[in-house]
């Protein structure tokens, strides 16, 4: 792993930021459209020039035609700045849609459509093959005794995400997760839930000895080519022209050798995970983890305008109503089983999370950590504070991921907290399109206020949008649907959800777009439609600004521009 990881890194050894300057005429020409700039002052034009790979002209575009000049009519369409995706995990996508059976509900019934639809596939497999399945976040599962009696032969494992797992009876005896299965030990955020025989039936966010063999696995280049068509169909097609991305050396490796072919379809702002995880590029438990990062290769801001290095990401704890890191026990309708004085936990103790944040941020490295729980999200802003005394930087960017997901009405934990935040300029990095999993029942939790989007953004936060799926909801990735959702603040089953955080189309654009590109360091290029910045741009059927805000999601993607150049347009 560590040598690919090596090999990728020097091969982004140098910078190709391209030159522009105005000149006439121009190499393309984007006319009569409505173009969204997304600038400071919400500017609205009519069209926009492009010599190169750089925008030279915004407005009255017509002086800049010649003989030569590529021409697009939008015909009163919007144009919008490329989408920037902050949070994806690439590698998970592409696997889960390869190798696991689509378990979600809706739009699947319950729990024996599940069955029946597990059963259709283990038709078609050798007797005694493992099943997985890829689920979302709080949907029903079938019962624990109704899947050991379907598949009396067959191990299954069900994911509601890849923090929580359901394991049938044959599952548990293959990988001897019975009573005398130890529980986890420290520096894990999760735990075991136990059927009374002592036996596991879920594993949350813990270690289990899962056959590597359990489902078919990529070879290289099937992987490669797999990662190639999630980037160009869950994204470039849906008007995403950057992803941040966190996955593996391979998967780092297939992207350059992707650039090189000239088939790469987006552009990639790539994240190395620090922890004790498969996917770790070092672990917590090296002398040095970030000196072992930059030993392979990589170091802060490196790589070039189409693979850029980005953040070392820590994942502090788990999620919220079972592993979360939390002051106050889990209420008994937050998760999908519950506990009584569930806690949740957290993966470092506040020690060790000082100490590599610390290390990171003293190397130049943006630092980004997933913290569902207030517990967590205190001990983040505790390692964030102590790093910026130790090496005070102006612009060190701070990112907590899925910040404002679950404002705690704990009035002053919760206001001291915001204004710590406040204070380090953190970049809150939420994923509205979560929104959509609540369940009936988890919308009438007290006590919490879910994706408070308009409350970060009333104190001057910026929150970053992402979509976080690693097969959860990858129906998901069209950046509209997640603005749908911060806009309408609707479920999957047509409820509200705290309406009064709903936030303006505009606002939701920026989250994609110039907020999205200030969370990865990227704004002086990416993000707004301005002369001198590069021309990425999506281009929507409709008007977001004026469509009936229930639509939003619905508006077709017509083209996707990078470089100045049309990578992907419908029909």
């Amino acid at each position: 792993m560590y040598k690919k990881a090596y090999l990728i890194a020097a091969a982004f050894a140098f910078s190709t930021t391209a030159a522009w300057a105005q000149s006439a005429p121009a190499d393309l020409v984007i006319i009569n459209g409505k173009v969204i700039t997304v600038d400071a002052k919400e500017t609205i034009a009519a069209g926009v020039a492009v010599t190169g790979n750089r925008i030279v002209a915004v407005g009255d575009v017509s002086k800049l035609r010649g003989p030569n000049t590529q021409v697009i009519d939008l015909k009163g369409r919007a144009l919008l700045p490329g989408f920037i995706d902050s949070h994806s995990h690439v590698s998970g996508m592409a696997d889960v849609e390869a190798h696991q059976v689509n378990i979600q509900v809706p739009p699947l019934k319950d729990g024996a459509a599940i069955i029946a639809k597990l059963k259709a596939a283990a038709a078609k497999l050798p007797p005694g093959s493992w099943l997985v399945g890829q689920g979302t976040y709080n949907q029903v599962m079938p019962k624990r005794e109704d899947l050991d009696a379907a598949f009396p032969d067959n191990p299954i494992e069900l994911q509601w995400s890849v923090h929580d797992r359901l394991i049938n009876h044959k599952a548990a005896q293959i990988m001897g997760m019975n009573k005398d299965f130890p529980n986890p030990g420290p520096g894990v955020a999760g735990r075991y839930e136990r059927r009374a025989d002592g036996e596991v039936t879920i594993i949350r966010d813990a270690p289990a000895p899962f056959p590597a063999d359990r489902m078919k696995v990529f070879t290289y280049p099937e992987k490669k080519e797999a990662l190639r068509n999630t980037l160009q169909k869950f994204y470039l097609e849906r008007g995403v022209t950057t992803v941040s991305d966190m996955s593996d050396a391979d998967s780092y490796k297939a992207y350059a050798e992707l650039k090189v072919e000239q088939k790469l379809p987006t552009r990639m702002r790539i994240n190395f995970i620090v922890g004790n995880g498969s996917t770790s590029f070092a672990s917590f438990n090296d002398p040095s983890p970030i000196e072992k990062v930059e030993s392979l290769g990589f170091k802060p801001g490196g790589g070039d305008d189409r693979i850029r290095f980005g953040a070392i990401k820590i994942i502090e704890d788990g999620v919220w109503g079972t592993t979360a890191g939390v002051y106050k026990p889990f209420w008994e309708g937050s998760g999908t089983t519950w506990i009584a004085n569930n806690t949740g936990g957290t993966s470092f103790n506040q020690e060790q999370l000082n100490r590599v944040v610390s290390d990171a941020y003293g190397r130049g490295w943006q630092v980004q950590i997933h913290a569902n729980g207030d517990r967590a999200q205190d001990m983040v802003l505790t390692a964030y504070e102590l790093a910026q005394k130790e090496h005070p930087r102006d612009d060190g960017r701070f990112r907590i991921e899925h910040f404002g997901h679950f404002l705690v009405q704990d009035p002053q934990r919760t206001e001291e907290r915001l204004q710590r935040a406040a204070r380090l300029h953190v970049i809150p990095s939420p994923q509205p399109a979560f929104m959509w999993r609540l369940t009936d029942v988890n919308i009438k939790e007290p006590d919490v206020t879910f994706f408070s989007l308009k409350t970060f953004i009333n104190r001057g936060f910026h929150p970053a949008g992402g979509i976080d799926t690693i097969g959860t909801q990858n129906f998901a990735t069209y950046p509209m649907f997640s603005i749908a959702r911060a806009v309408n603040r609707d479920t999957k089953y047509g409820k509200p959800v705290h309406p009064q955080e709903a936030i303006s189309v505009m606002d939701g654009i920026r989250m994609f777009t110039i907020w999205a590109a200030e969370a990865n360091f990227l704004e002086k290029n990416f993000g707004t439609i301005e002369v001198g910045k590069m021309a990425d741009f999506v281009v929507l059927a409709l008007d977001p600004l004026t469509i009936q805000k229930t639509k939003l999601d619905a508006i077709p993607v017509d083209m996707t521009i990078i470089d100045g150049k049309v990578a992907y347009a419908r029909n």
